[in-house]
C-alpha cells in the first residue's frame, strides 16, 4: 500500500496545488510510482498537469465523481512514473449532497476494504490535493491520508487560516477516530529578508506546537514540525502559466533561480525519512 499524503489548508492560495505538483514530479523523477488526486472542484491540479477542460472526463472512466457510486475510476497517465485522476466540477455536487458518508468515500477508494482493491496499492506515494475550505472534500482528504502536509504564507490572516486547518485536521481525527501522523508544515511565497514573514513563522513555531501538545492523540512524523520554507520566486507563476512542471521551466528557461529545485528535493528527502519510504526507488 502507497503512502496517502494529503496537502490541505481551509486558506486559499496557501500553495497546495503548486507544491503537490512538484513534488509528484520529482518522485517520479527519483522512479516512485505516483499517483496524483484533484480533489478540488475547482481542478487547478488537473490544468496544471496541461488539461484545459475539466468537462472533458464527465462521464468517461476517469470521471472522478465515480468512487461515490462505488466505480472502478481509472487514472490518467501524465508521465513515466506518474498518473492523475483529474477533477471536475461534479465534486462540488457531491461533496453538497446529503449523502451518508461522503467524508469516507476517498477514503475506502484508496485504501480499499470489503474485499475490494484500493487503488493505493499500485502506487508508492499517493497525494491528494484539496479544496481551500473546511468542506466534506477536504474532511474526505484527511479521511482518506496516511499523513497530513499543511503548506502556509506566512502573514497574519495566512496563520488564522493555519491554525483552523490544524482544528479541522484534530476535529476529523476525534470524529472518524483516524490513524494519521502530521507529515509537517510547509512555510511558501517565503521572503527571508521580510520582517512580517519572519515574525509569523516564529510566531507559529511557538503556537503550533502548544496545540498539539493540547491534543495529544494527534501524532507527528517528527519533532521538527517545520520543513525548509519554499521562497518567493517568479519562476513558480510563470511555470504554472505554461502548464509545465516547476523543474522543467527552471532548467530550460530560468536557470537562475535553480535554488527552488534544491528546495523541492530537500523536502522530498524529508518526506522520504519521515514517512519511511524505501530509497531503493530512487533511481
Amino acid at each position: 500500500m502507497g503512502k496517502i499524503i494529503g496537502l490541505v489548508n481551509q486558506k486559499g492560495g496557501a500553495g497546495k496545488s503548486s507544491l503537490t505538483n512538484a513534488l509528484s514530479h520529482e518522485f517520479a523523477r527519483r522512479g516512485y510510482r505516483v499517483l496524483v488526486v484533484d480533489y478540488d472542484p475547482q481542478g487547478t491540479q488537473t490544468m496544471l498537469f496541461g488539461f484545459n477542460r475539466l468537462s472533458e472526463f464527465v462521464d468517461t472512466e476517469h470521471d472522478i465523481t465515480g468512487i461515490f457510486e462505488g466505480k472502478d475510476v481509472k487514472p490518467v497517465n501524465i508521465g513515466e512514473n506518474l498518473d492523475l485522476i483529474p477533477s471536475n466540477q461534479g465534486l462540488r455536487e457531491e461533496a453538497e449532497s446529503g449523502r451518508m458518508g461522503k467524508e469516507l468515500v476517498l477514503a475506502n477508494f484508496l485504501k480499499g476494504g470489503f474485499g475490494k482493491k484500493g487503488m493505493a496499492e499500485d502506487y508508492d506515494v499517493v497525494f491528494i490535493d484539496s479544496p481551500a475550505d473546511s468542506g466534506a472534500l477536504t474532511v474526505g482528504t484527511i479521511a482518506a491520508s496516511d499523513y497530513i502536509l499543511i503548506p502556509t504564507r506566512l502573514t497574519f490572516v495566512d496563520s488564522t487560516g493555519l491554525v483552523g486547518t490544524l482544528q479541522t485536521v484534530i476535529q476529523a481525527v476525534m470524529t472518524f477516530r483516524l490513524d494519521l501522523s502530521i507529515l509537517g508544515f510547509i512555510p511558501v511565497a517565503y521572503k527571508p529578508r521580510l520582517k512580517e514573514h519572519n515574525d509569523v513563522l516564529a510566531s507559529l513555531k511557538q503556537t503550533i506546537p502548544q496545540i498539539l501538545e493540547r491534543h495529544d492523540f494527534i501524532k507527528v512524523a517528527s519533532k521538527e514540525l517545520f520543513l525548509e520554507p519554499v521562497k518567493d520566486r517568479i519562476a513558480w507563476a510563470e511555470a504554472a502559466g505554461k502548464r509545465i512542471s516547476i523543474r522543467e521551466y527552471i532548467e530550460k528557461e530560468k536557470k537562475a533561480q535553480r535554488d527552488i529545485i534544491l528546495t523541492i528535493e530537500n523536502i522530498t528527502d524529508e518526506i522520504i525519512r519521515r514517512t519511511m519510504l524505501p530509497e531503493g526507488a530512487v533511481v
